[in-house]
This record gives structure tokens, C-alpha cells and sequence, in this order.
């Protein structure tokens, strides 16, 4: 990645893995104490590509095509929106064609690290290498329903399914993560500058667990 550059392809996703899905369920575990190690892109790419990626699409009888996703949307609003901490920036995830935007290149980990409530979970998000901050879209929740009571627990449902595929698949590829749900949203949102309906719900840390 150069410093300048604002667009990055990510490698193509692999459907394909040599860890079944029922081991997977054995493995996964919540790790906090993460190895600061860089994570090579084509593992960046495999895990958005699980979370948020495109599976396949279709086209309506008016021609509209639909690009689905691992996990169900109410709606097929699809109001999920994925942002990643790295040492090299703030990148967000664009799914229909699996890219990263750059939007800006600051090191933002120690920082929003401040946002957890915990030390444990201060700590996991300031070493790990990569955190995915998953947030919803108001506008595309509230799309598929006019309650907001019934938008709120149809995106929240969502987010549950869409971040199991994550853990499942970050376990797969041998890596430790942890869902950290208790932080101050105001801190989010200071640290990273993001849009003010896109409502964070999930910080993700990832990385290579560390050796005890």
C-alpha cells in the first residue's frame, strides 16, 4: 500500500479451506491477548469477504440484480458497514467491489483504544494489527421497516450473523479475535470521524493470538 494511493484491490476471496466448519465450531474462542504481527492482505480480504463479501447475485423480474451476502438482511437492506483500523490508516470496506478506501492515514488504534471499557479489551485493540469497527447504515435499517423498535433489533440480528461468519472464518485461518460491545460511542466516533448514522455496534480486534 502506497501512502498516497486511495483505493485498494483486495485479492479474490477463497471458497475453499482445509479447516471443516464443524472443527471451526470446536476452535473458536474468544482471545484478547493479541501478537502485534502484521496480517498479510489476502487474510484481511478473506475475513471482510466472510463478514460483509458478496456471495452471489440475482436479478428481479423488473431487473434489479441483488448482490447477496453470507449473512440474511431484512429487507435485503443490507445496512452494515464495515471500517478497519490499521497502523497504515482508516480504511473502509467497499463490498460490491471488494476493495478498501482509504480515509486517512492515521494510526488510529491507540486512540480508539480509549473507547473500551475494560483494560483487557483497551489492550487488545491497541496491539492488534487489525480492528474492524462494524457499524449500521439509520437510513438503510430503517428501509426495511418504518418501527425504529423493529429496525434496531432486525439490524442488530444481522450484525450477530454477519460477525459469527467472521469469528468462524478468522478461526479457520488460525487467528484470535474478540467482540468488544461495552465502549463509548463518543469516543468512536471522535477518534474515527465517521458519519453520525452509521451507529457502531461491534469493535472487532484481530490478530495471531499471543504465545503464553
Amino acid at each position: 500500500m502506497t501512502k498516497n494511493q486511495r483505493v485498494f484491490e483486495l485479492p479474490s476471496p477463497r471458497t475453499e479451506g482445509e479447516m471443516s466448519i464443524e472443527v471451526t465450531f470446536k476452535l473458536r474462542k474468544t482471545t484478547r491477548t493479541l501478537s502485534a504481527t502484521e496480517i498479510d492482505l489476502s487474510i484481511i480480504s478473506q475475513l471482510l469477504w466472510a463478514l460483509q463479501g458478496i456471495t452471489w447475485g440475482e436479478k428481479s423480474s423488473k431487473g434489479k440484480k441483488t448482490l447477496h451476502r453470507a449473512a440474511p438482511s431484512a429487507g435485503r437492506t443490507f445496512p452494515l458497514e464495515v471500517y478497519l483500523t490499521l497502523s497504515n490508516g482508516l480504511f473502509q470496506y467497499e463490498p460490491e467491489r471488494h476493495v478498501l478506501l482509504r480515509l486517512n492515514g492515521n494510526d488510529a488504534r491507540e486512540e480508539l483504544s480509549n473507547a473500551a471499557i475494560t483494560p483487557l479489551n483497551k489492550e487488545a485493540i491497541k496491539t492488534a494489527p487489525l480492528t474492524i469497527v462494524l457499524t449500521a447504515n439509520n437510513k438503510k435499517a430503517l428501509s426495511a421497516t418504518p418501527l425504529l423498535e423493529n429496525a434496531l433489533r432486525f439490524v442488530h440480528l444481522e450484525a450477530g450473523h454477519a460477525t459469527q461468519n467472521l469469528l468462524l472464518q478468522a478461526t479457520a485461518l488460525g487467528l484470535g479475535a474478540c467482540t468488544i460491545t461495552s465502549y463509548n460511542v463518543g469516543t468512536v466516533y471522535e477518534t474515527l470521524k465517521i458519519p453520525l448514522d452509521n451507529r457502531p455496534i461491534y469493535l472487532i480486534p484481530i490478530g495471531l493470538p499471543e504465545k503464553e
